[in-house]
């Protein structure tokens, strides 16, 4: 399966920003402050680092979601709702 990815990302940095994982390969990148979304689970990650991250999982990926859940009764991932916004907004005051 590793030889299918067709986009490939190698010691990449990603900082806020929406990324689709499904159909590609992140090998050793780093993720700030992302959304990052699965629909069907095609996807590499090794050796990634992730900071303060979302993951939205969509489709089939959301379904495996709620089968790990009904096993171990706990969320493995924190459920982002469609209207929490994904990066803080940073308020700026003028004195």
């Amino acid at each position: 399966m590793k030889d299918d990815y067709q986009i490939r990302y190698r010691s990449s940095k990603f900082s806020n920003e929406k990324i689709e994982l499904d159909g590609k390969s992140f090998i050793h990148c780093e993720f700030h402050n992302c959304l990052l979304i699965l629909e069907r689970g095609e996807t590499e990650l090794s050796g990634c680092s992730f900071k303060n991250c979302k993951l939205l999982l969509k489709g089939n990926a959301y379904t495996v979601g709620k089968i790990i859940k009904l096993f171990t009764h706990e969320s493995p991932l924190k459920v982002l709702d469609i209207e929490e916004p994904l990066f803080e907004k940073v308020e700026s005051k003028i004195e």
